[in-house]
């Protein structure tokens, strides 16, 4: 019993760790489609006292603008 009370803490303390990680690469791949820093905006989520930071890139991002398919972009000149 006390080791399992020794290694709840811990797994909690990897779980929220790597929750902080994960968040930082999603904001930095979605800001990356979105057509904004994507280091700046990964910094911001991290280090903006890190669920608010998330709670408000999700809130504040642009919208996704994505073209329409266009065959010329993928001809050889």
């Amino acid at each position: 019993m006390n080791a399992l009370l020794q290694t709840v803490p811990f797994i909690l303390l990897i779980s929220v760790v790597a929750l902080w990680i994960w968040s930082g690469v999603w904001a930095h791949r979605d800001a990356k489609l979105r057509g904004k820093p994507p280091m700046l905006v990964s910094l911001l989520v991290l280090l903006l006292s890190w669920p608010i930071g998330l709670l408000v890139w999700i809130a504040l991002r642009p919208p996704l603008q994505r073209r329409a398919f266009d065959l010329n972009d993928f001809k050889v000149r």
